[in-house]
């Protein structure tokens, strides 16, 4: 059943839109006021970076991850966001945080610390799939930081679908309207990047010795003239062992299979590593993806996963209830990597996504919107780049304006529901979105370029400059001492006590057994 808006507004799934429920996790360095990466552990004000449901780390000590709850308004999500930022920054003393996707110079791989999950079994495997990580792809990519930005439609919306007949259930339902709107987002995915992508330039150190074609910088880094987000091309979350991978997004049964291929077979440059050096566990298995979340995509489906259970087991038995889009770059403008005009865009192209049909993705397709991801981040910006979609060659300017085209139409319709009085920030962020094709100065990527040109920046100064605003607008203008996290960090440093107070086996056998789930 192909939905569209008409079919939305006649059956009153339309109202539920204004009920869409958004999350956000936010990744960001902290480094010294030098602008140098901070090798201390994770501050203990902040909690317990393995139990706190708010702020934990990503791969390395150094990457805070702050995490939101779920909201159904979008600036709501964002206050939340916003009062996270202000919490941490009165909590780490001295330090700032960076505000690029791609990270501050960094001399030495070595000095980039990995984080520490205490010694809990739970708190072990977390560690140690980190080691894995640096292992496999190295930790100065690990040293990437991002958005993820978590995106769901209300159980009533799909209450009023599945009444219009077709689907025998919610679960089937949910599947196919979530795996529907990802494929439409992988072949429509390119036009995010082209208005959004914030990592056009980065430091030298990132590249060391090996071989680039990027151009210097004059003031000190490395870029490409029209790139639009380095960070999701073959400088960032890039690895040839998943390069050959080809997750099916064409039904749940096949995602589920290829993801669990993934996770048992074992990866010949992988297992040349080993699972243990000296007695140490340094990953933990040989497999060409140790866990689900080694798995690199722009968008996941997803589901919320109990402690100490495969999400594989649970996506398969319960189904999808959520997609994780991965591709959102730090907006190092914003003091807290975002702007509320960039989540409106977002929920307008997902919609896009689902109100167009969306056919299976074959072999070849798959090629096409590879390549087309490969023009875009290292070309997006040149007004002659071609791209192929839906048959035909254009440029990539021509199939934009063509996107946006129909956006208005959405934006306008279903904005018009979803803001009710209020004013249509779909329909605003659109109107943005048109303008920038007019004048390309105005996408983030080309913003952030002629800042560090015009200037004569170095990608470092651009950085710690717009670093140290954050600072003093969290800490001088938004300064107080929110009770609320401060609250959950103490709370957090008595559950991990709990947990490893425990008689747990030895990491061994649970290890074991945590993958016998899947085998």
């Amino acid at each position: 059943m192909q939905l569209t808006l008409e079919k939305l507004e006649q059956s009153g799934a339309l109202e539920e839109l204004r009920f869409i429920n958004r999350g956000i996790e936010k990744e960001s360095l902290r480094i010294l006021s030098s602008g140098e990466l901070s090798k201390k552990p994770h501050p203990k004000s902040l909690g317990s970076a393995l139990t706190n449901p708010y702020i934990t780390t990503d791969f390395s000590e150094a990457l805070l991850e702050l995490i939101t709850p779920t909201f159904n308004d979008a600036q709501s999500c964002l206050n939340f966001l916003n009062d996270l930022h202000a919490f941490v920054y009165n909590n780490i003393g001295d330090e700032i945080l960076w505000p690029c996707s791609m990270p501050c110079p960094v001399d030495d791989s070595e000095d980039i610390p990995i984080g520490n999950y205490g010694m809990s079994n739970s708190g072990m495997i977390k560690t140690i799939y980190r080691r894995g990580l640096s292992k496999r792809y190295g930790s100065m990519m690990q040293t990437i930081a991002g958005i993820h930005y978590n995106f769901s439609f209300s159980d009533k919306f799909f209450n009023i679908i599945l009444s219009l007949g077709k689907y025998d259930n919610e679960k089937e339902l949910k599947n196919e309207v979530y795996l529907h709107v990802a494929r439409n987002f992988k072949r429509f995915g390119w036009l995010y990047f082209f208005l959004y992508g914030a990592s056009p330039a980065i430091c030298d150190s990132f590249v060391g010795k090996a071989e680039h074609d990027l151009d210097s910088l004059p003031g000190g880094g490395l870029y490409k003239p029209t790139s639009t987000s380095l960070r999701m091309g073959d400088l960032g979350y890039i690895s040839k062992a998943q390069d050959e991978l080809n997750i099916s997004y064409n039904n749940l049964k096949d995602y589920c299979f290829d993801l669990e291929s993934a996770l048992t077979t074992p990866y010949k440059q992988y297992q040349e590593i080993g699972e243990f050096i000296n007695n140490d566990r340094v990953q933990l298995n040989t497999s060409v993806i140790q866990i689900e979340n080694e798995y690199y995509s722009t968008i996941r489906p997803k589901r919320v996963c109990p402690t100490g259970k495969r999400p594989i087991n649970v996506l398969r038995a319960k189904g999808i209830d959520y997609l994780e889009l991965r591709c959102v770059d730090l907006d190092p403008f914003s003091p807290v990597g975002i702007q509320r005009e960039q989540l409106d865009f977002m929920d307008t192209l997902l919609m896009y996504c689902l109100l167009n049909e969306s056919p299976p993705i074959n072999d070849n397709e798959v090629e096409v919107i590879k390549k087309n991801h490969e023009n875009i981040i290292n070309n997006g910006r040149d007004k002659n780049q071609p791209i192929v979609l839906r048959g035909r060659e254009d440029s990539a300017i021509n199939f934009a304006k063509e996107i946006l085209f129909d956006l208005k139409k959405i934006s306008t319709i279903a904005g018009e529901v979803a803001f009710k009085d209020t004013t249509n920030n779909w329909l605003e962020s659109t109107n943005l979105q048109i303008k920038k094709l007019e004048n390309l100065d105005e996408t983030l990527s080309s913003k952030i370029l002629n800042d560090l040109l015009k200037n004569n920046k170095s990608f470092k100064e651009f950085g710690l400059k717009l670093a140290t605003q954050h600072s003093h607008h969290f800490k001088v203008e938004h300064g107080y001492e929110n009770k609320f996290f401060k609250e959950a960090a103490k709370e957090s440093i008595t559950k991990q006590k709990i947990l490893e107070s425990k008689d747990e086996p030895h990491f061994e056998t649970f290890l074991k057994e945590y993958f016998s789930q899947t085998a």
